[in-house]
């Protein structure tokens, strides 16, 4: 990975495209052109189901409040396939507020162009997804070769200026703007790569008596990027613009870790929150455990007993340390910092880690912001090992971490040090699916017991969701494996694993011709499995978070007065490094079936190149798991 800052880049670019930036036109919207629709296709690639004509953004700071103007204009090729540029949809924060939106339409309507106009006002609809406000629109009378054009303004207190070049479609032209008082400095990250602008444009000028300065970059001919299963966040991937302040009035940022640490370590809602008096919070014996880790562990359990994560991310507290204590409830970064008081005052090495989870994107260790911080974990020290925790969890354990946290970068804070620590799930998750099931032939049908029972990340994950919403947990059952699921009991047990048992009963998945009855004996358990269907060349390394084992074991009784006459073959595969190993076998013994499928995968990613023998090893564990056998009445 490869940092380069936006000064290394200016004469590189400047040189290249001086003349060519000079005479380029920013923040000019193009008028309508009637050619556009008629355009058949893009000629950036060729089957592109839709593509981006003009995007502008622009960030205008003033002050300690900023402004965003966005507008985009769009061609639908092929409707079917476009759906998400069908709608728009714009986050609002709280504070900020949204004006000016606008849509246009373009059709040919009786050999006429037809102009379809939505005004904020009319159709424009809030929603709440995770607590903040979405303003949504399904676009109106799109047809195949439909232009659409929208606009809106943000108005602000704090914005996130990082800007994607990227989309699924590709993009004929987009420029980014800043503009910023010269009070604020700021350089460009680029270590989610940065594709070289065609026109740049970096210069300065007075507002009301005060100097600002202006940064503008114009894209032209971007290529898509398609999104790939098995990928933690493909934003990582995605080409962008991403300002970071460096400077603001005479204070410089942190030039490095150590320097962020000692900032964190000065805030009185960080290295203030730590100072909070943790004495009798935690139980004499297990504050004075004479096992180190074990006694980590044990106030590790103490805590998630009884404090609960309210769902907020955080690298600050956000309510003193005496109404945390009161009211047992806080964000990540109050849930983890009592972690690390209670750690210390037992006398542990223990000391915040923070990182950037998953959905915030890849931490850049090599330009230190504190920005890009969104979580905080606990960590100790033993005989130089160091040991992850993360309250805001139930079911996680020690190095055991919800899934949000694997992503590949923290930063380990010891007092005023900053160190940039790799980490990665070293772990192997289990999913152990079984089932007892009787053959109906009277009335076609399967009924009987399905277990599933979870270890790991797979235990974690599950386990919050059931948490969340239990009724809603329980039900999926029946929408995921097609058969009528009764009186589910989903429960943690004692040593971590999340169990789910239940009754069910199925009319498919069985077929009686004559004498002879058909049946797969996965039964339904033949459609729990991974997708390696990408007909495109893999981009991006596979990624599963986890290491992991799927077991399938399925016992089927036969019915009284039939026999075996055809059982599936065996099937076994692994690769050379033994990295992913498949095995597939059905018993028959006295009156009963079983069958067992199982695969194993070693690590928790793989470099993009495996995919190929994934492909392959799937195709197996799939001709193997909808292999039929035949049972015949004697």
């Amino acid at each position: 990975m490869k940092i380069k800052c936006i000064t290394a880049l200016l004469f590189y670019i400047c040189a290249q495209n001086f003349l060519l930036s000079q005479n380029h036109k920013f923040l000019t919207r193009p008028s309508f052109d009637e050619a556009d629709l008629k355009k058949e296709h893009s000629t950036i690639e060729k089957n592109a189901p839709a593509e981006i004509m003009y995007n502008s953004v622009r960030y205008n700071i003033r002050d300690l409040s900023a402004e965003k103007t966005f507008f985009s204009k769009i061609k639908i090729y092929d409707k079917k396939r476009s759906e998400e540029w069908l709608n728009i949809e714009i986050p609002v924060m709280t504070g900020e507020k949204l004006d000016d939106f606008e849509v246009n339409v373009y059709n040919y309507k009786d050999g006429k162009v037809e102009k379809i106009t939505t005004k904020k006002n009319e159709q424009l609809k809030e929603n709440f997804i995770k607590g903040i406000k979405f303003y949504k629109l399904a676009i109106p009378n799109i047809l195949d070769g439909s232009v659409i054009e929208y606009s809106y303004k943000l108005t602000t207190g704090i914005l996130n200026m990082t800007y994607y070049l990227q989309y699924n479609i590709p993009v004929v032209y987009q420029e980014y703007s800043l503009e910023a008082p010269d009070a604020l400095s700021y350089q460009f990250d680029n270590s989610g790569g940065f594709v070289k602008p065609k026109y740049y444009i970096s210069t300065s000028e007075n507002r009301s008596l005060q100097s600002y300065n202006i940064y503008r970059f114009g894209f032209e001919n971007i290529k898509s990027i398609q999104d790939e299963n098995y990928v933690k966040n493909i934003d990582r991937y995605r080409n962008k613009v991403k300002p970071e302040l460096k400077r603001f009035l005479t204070v410089s940022m942190p030039e490095n870790w150590s320097k962020v640490a000692e900032r964190f370590n000065e805030n009185e809602n960080f290295g203030g929150f730590l100072k909070g008096n943790v004495k009798d919070i935690v139980p004499e014996n297990i504050r004075t455990f004479y096992n180190p880790l074990e006694r980590a562990n044990k106030i590790f359990d103490f805590v998630k007993s009884e404090y609960r994560w309210n769902k907020y991310p955080g690298t600050a507290a956000t309510q003193s340390f005496k109404q945390l204590i009161k009211s047992k409830s806080g964000n990540a970064a109050e849930i983890n910092l009592l972690l690390v008081s209670l750690f210390r005052n037992a006398g542990l090495n223990a000391n915040p880690f923070l990182i950037s989870t998953v959905d915030n994107g890849i931490l850049n260790i090599f330009s230190p912001n504190i920005n890009n911080l969104n979580f905080v974990i606990a960590s100790v020290k033993i005989n130089d090992a160091i040991y992850l925790y993360d309250a805001t969890s139930f079911n996680s354990k020690v190095n055991m971490l919800p899934e949000r946290d694997w992503n590949d970068f923290g930063i380990l804070f010891e007092g005023k040090e900053g160190t940039d620590v790799s980490f990665s799930n070293t772990n192997v998750s289990k999913k152990n699916f079984e089932i007892k099931a009787n053959l109906n032939v009277e009335n076609s049908s399967i009924d009987g017991t399905f277990k599933k029972q979870e270890t790991g990340l797979y235990a974690i994950e599950s386990y919050d969701s059931y948490d969340l919403n239990k009724e809603k947990y329980n039900q999926t059952f029946k929408t995921q494996f097609n058969s009528d699921m009764q009186g589910v009991d989903s429960k943690l047990l004692s040593n971590g694993d999340f169990q789910s048992e239940m009754k069910f009963s199925s009319g498919t998945g069985i077929d009686i011709v004559g004498r002879k009855i058909i049946v797969n004996p996965l039964l339904f358990l033949n459609a729990e499995n991974e997708k390696f269907d990408q007909a495109t060349e893999r981009k991006n390394q596979i990624d599963f978070i986890s290491g992991f084992t799927r077991e399938k074991k399925v016992e089927i009784m036969i019915p009284e007065g039939y026999t075996v006459s055809e059982a599936p073959k065996p099937r076994k595969i692994s690769t050379d490094d033994k990295e992913i190993n498949y095995e597939y076998a059905v018993n028959v013994l006295n009156n009963k079936i079983t069958v067992t499928s199982k695969v194993d995968v070693a690590s928790q990613n793989y470099p993009k190149e495996y995919y190929p023998i994934f492909k392959q090893i799937w195709k197996v564990i799939s001709d193997s798991e909808n292999q039929v056998m035949s049972l015949i009445k004697k």
